[in-house]
């Protein structure tokens, strides 16, 4: 598989083929790396950990990589804003969240349209409930990325079982939601799934 062009692994993994994934993987891990180390010099974040989570995006985007015109500057994009968002964790994170959600609740929801508000409202209850309708590691899995910030690596360790079976394990979780909103008529968008802290 290593003559294969970029764009041929692209179209195989959009297609779900975990080979593929893999040597996307192999292929660029060392650049990314050495980006990594010099990117985050200053502070402790573990560049291994920000990769899975930079392919985990990737993953679970695979239906979407037919719409990106250069992939390498897009990867290298999400590696530096997997690194940003760890580092945003690891430095005050709860002092951070708090204050941006009282100001969230002092500022903004008071201005929101009621129809807007009372949509992402219904938005969050559907997707809550999606999350409680789940098969029990299933949900478990989406809960410890989701709510408690573990990198694929770290759930892979925890529940002793393989970071491959996480990625597709968040990738059925996703569909689970996605589903459920369509069922409701809403249509989802990765802007809706960020703002929702879903994706």
């Amino acid at each position: 598989m290593r003559n294969i062009e970029v764009s041929e692994l692209l179209l195989a993994i959009s297609n779900g083929d975990e080979k593929a994934f893999a040597e996307l993987y192999r292929r660029y891990h060392a650049k990314l790396y050495r980006f990594l180390s010099r990117f985050n010099s200053a502070n402790k974040a573990n560049p291994s950990d920000i990769l899975q989570e930079a392919f985990l995006r990737v993953w679970l985007n695979r239906d979407r990589l037919g719409e990106i015109h250069d992939f390498e500057s897009w990867l290298f994009k999400v590696v530096s804003t997997e690194s940003l968002t760890l580092l945003r964790k690891e430095v005050h994170q709860k002092v951070k969240v708090d204050r941006l959600k009282s100001r969230y609740d002092q500022e903004l929801l008071p201005t929101m349209e009621q129809p807007r508000f009372m949509e992402l409202f219904e938005i969050k209850k559907i997707v809550n409930e999606a999350i409680q309708n789940m098969p029990e590691k299933r949900r478990t899995i989406y809960l410890l990325s989701r709510e408690e910030g573990l990198t694929a690596s770290e759930i892979a360790s925890k529940l002793h079982i393989s970071t491959n079976t996480v990625y597709n394990t968040l990738t059925s979780a996703l569909k689970d939601i996605r589903k459920s909103l369509a069922d409701q008529n809403f249509q989802t968008s990765i802007m809706i799934l960020i703002i929702l802290k879903l994706f």
